[in-house]
C-alpha cells in the first residue's frame, strides 16, 4: 500500500512540475493586461477599455502619461487560471482612445503570454499584440 501511495505522489509532483511549473521557468511570468508607453514629447491622456466576446465593457480606465513612461496593468489572476489551466480563450475587444480623439482597437485571444502594446508616438499611436 505504500508504494501505491509513493507512485501516486510521485506522479502527482511530477505532473505539478511538468505542467505547472516547468512551462513557467522557461518562457517567464505571465505578461501583462496591457502595456502603454508614450515615447512622444508631451503628455497624454489615453482611454482603455476592454470588451467581453458579448461586447460588453468589462474594464475601461483613462491614465495620463509623461513623456517617455510606459505603464503596465497587471492581468488579472482569474484570467491567466482560466486560459492556462482550463485551455479556455478569452478572446476579447481592447480599444484605446488617445485624447478624446482618435481610437485604434484589437481582437485578442488572450493566453498568458500575450498582452496588447499600446504605443503613442509624435506621429499617432498604434496597438499591436506582443507575444512571447
Amino acid at each position: 500500500m505504500k508504494i501505491a501511495y509513493k507512485i501516486a505522489g510521485g506522479l502527482l509532483v511530477s505532473f505539478l512540475f511538468l505542467y505547472v511549473l516547468m512551462p513557467f521557468l522557461i518562457v517567464g511570468t505571465p505578461t501583462s493586461f496591457y502595456q502603454i508607453k508614450n515615447i512622444d514629447t508631451v503628455d497624454h491622456k489615453i482611454t482603455v477599455e476592454i470588451f467581453d466576446p458579448q461586447n460588453q465593457s468589462i474594464h475601461k480606465k483613462d491614465y495620463y502619461l509623461s513623456p517617455g513612461q510606459t505603464l503596465e496593468k497587471a492581468k488579472p489572476p482569474v484570467l491567466v487560471a482560466k486560459t492556462y489551466f482550463i485551455d479556455e480563450e478569452c478572446g476579447c475587444r481592447v480599444k484605446s482612445t488617445l485624447d478624446d480623439n482618435s481610437s485604434v482597437s484589437l481582437y485578442i485571444d488572450y493566453n498568458p503570454w500575450n498582452e496588447p502594446y499600446i504605443s503613442i508616438s509624435e506621429n499617432g499611436f498604434a496597438m499591436k499584440e506582443h507575444r512571447i
